[in-house]
């Protein structure tokens, strides 16, 4: 067990209860959890030659986990190396005004209608 993953067991009840996370950040936590973890079953790998066994665990594969999250992020830079185009560019940060936030926190398909007026504003 990583030291994220024993920080997020010891502190789990009081994540739940007291911050109050979306289902959604509460299934991606539980899944860094128990990445790794053997009784949540894994692979059984056999030499051909000498006969050797290695069991091996299932993998969580959330970019939550400092693990799998790693992997997610080398490949999709590597892949995006490739899509990128050899140009010029400006990037531009917007921002949602601080009283505006909750409202965004509350109901996140607002953020789509938001991410359609930063596009047409562009």
């Amino acid at each position: 067990m990583n030291i994220l993953q024993r920080i997020f067991t010891d502190y789990y009840e009081e994540i739940k209860y007291t911050l109050h996370p979306r289902d959604t950040e509460m299934e991606n936590i539980d899944k860094m959890i128990h990445c790794g973890d053997p009784s949540f079953g894994g692979a059984m790998y056999g030499c051909p030659h000498c006969g050797n066994l290695k069991f091996v665990p299932f993998r969580c594969h959330s970019r939550f986990c400092p693990t799998c999250g790693n992997k997610y992020a080398m490949e999709r830079t590597t892949s995006m190396s490739f899509k990128l185009v050899n140009v010029q560019h400006r990037h531009c940060v917007f921002t949602i005004d601080e009283n505006l936030r909750d409202f965004f926190l509350k109901d996140r398909s607002l953020l789509d209608c938001l991410f359609h007026s930063v596009s047409c504003v562009v």
